[in-house]
């Protein structure tokens, strides 16, 4: 798989997931259920975000495992997919659990 692909891949779902939170913002009748699933879906990807880059780094700073340049950036581009994909199944599950309640 070439970067390209894989940064064209990432941006696309990118662009679903943002999209997909635009909509519940926007059909969301209370201001503040809105807001609240907003954020708290924001809080599980910069977690999960910042824990992955941590990993990344470290795999980088081990002396014991060479990484070259596109592994790297494959393993960058990976935690920023990962992060991505949380977001988009936070927003979804807190969406329809604050639906049910």
């Amino acid at each position: 798989m070439n970067i390209g692909i894989a940064i064209v891949l990432l941006t696309y779902v990118t662009i679903l997931v943002l999209s997909y939170a635009i909509i519940i913002f926007i059909q969301e009748n209370d201001d503040d259920k809105g807001n609240m699933i907003i954020n708290k879906a924001y809080q599980y990807y910069y977690s999960i975000l910042i824990f992955s880059i941590l990993i990344v780094l470290g795999l980088i700073k081990l002396p014991h495992i060479t990484l070259d340049s596109q592994t790297t950036s494959y393993l960058i581009i990976a935690s920023k997919f990962i992060s991505v994909l949380t977001l988009g199944g936070s927003i979804y599950a807190l969406s329809k659990k604050k639906c049910k309640n």
